[in-house]
């Protein structure tokens, strides 16, 4: 059986000659398959492609969201470490005064000024190994008084001793002004300016342990007077080279220098 033809003629205009072509149908019919399968082709591949637009920009979306998402959590972080801060220093607080804070500044600024760190908990050096309260020898409390472990200034610690980075001293960020404390009795060895520390005060505990209490604004004892433990001795300032109201406190034992913080009773 013959199959079908197209006759197509083609008739130029500067000559008489006609050219003919003989097309089967079979090529019309691979044609149109070919078109149908390209249009189909095309479609999905648009398809496609629009889902790909929708995820690139959905995926963009999630990337800003998730920035955001990030910064929140480190603000929320930030927060969270100021508020602990802020749950140590009133623990501090409340171990210095055996008392819970008052909520009153007045009255937290009175009890500064009366300066009750001199005083001497009637329990706490009366407990103990036992378990039961009986009197401390007078050898041991004079002992306990010339240990420097309570803080030296009401603040919070800005900067921590590291031997790595040859910091010798922990640094208490405080008010300009604020009363700093000596940590442990014994005598004043030295009390002034002390270069790039401005002025220092430095304490003799007369058991390996000595004190110093840098970039004071004021001194409020001489060389060779005798402290107390508690006794206010200066005020918080920055003289010396400090960019800020802070205190430089540092301990040694028979001259190594110590971390402040391991011997804080908080």
């Amino acid at each position: 059986m013959k199959g079908k033809y197209y006759t197509i003629q083609i008739i130029p205009e500067d000559s008489h000659e006609i050219k003919k072509f003989k097309i089967s149908t079979r090529w019309f019919v691979f044609l149109r398959i070919f078109l149908v399968v390209f249009i189909a082709v095309s479609g999905v591949f648009i398809y496609n492609l629009g889902k790909m637009n929708k995820i690139i920009a959905s995926y963009e979306k999630m990337r800003v969201s998730n920035a955001q998402i990030i910064k929140k959590n480190q603000n929320y972080e930030e927060m969270l470490m100021r508020l602990d801060s802020l749950w140590i220093m009133e623990n501090r607080i409340q171990n210095i005064f055996e008392t819970f804070i008052e909520n009153d500044s007045n009255k937290i600024n009175s009890i500064i000024d009366r300066n009750l760190f001199t005083h001497t908990p009637s329990k706490k050096n009366e407990l103990n190994f036992e378990g039961g309260y009986t009197w401390i020898p007078l050898e041991e409390k004079l002992r306990i008084e010339k240990i420097p472990d309570i803080i030296p200034v009401v603040g919070l610690v800005s900067k921590k001793f590291s031997e790595e980075t040859g910091h010798q001293g922990t640094d208490f960020s405080a008010q300009a002004g604020s009363p700093v404390f000596a940590t442990g009795s014994g005598m004043v060895e030295s009390a002034g300016k002390m270069g790039e520390l401005g002025n220092t005060i430095v304490i003799n505990h007369g058991n390996g342990f000595t004190t110093s209490y840098s970039h004071l604004e004021s001194i409020k004892t001489r060389k060779g007077s005798s402290v107390r433990k508690g006794d206010v001795i200066g005020s918080v300032g920055q003289t010396g080279t400090a960019t800020g109201p802070h205190l430089h406190y540092s301990i040694k034992k028979d001259g190594v220098p110590q971390d402040p913080e391991t011997f804080i009773n908080y």
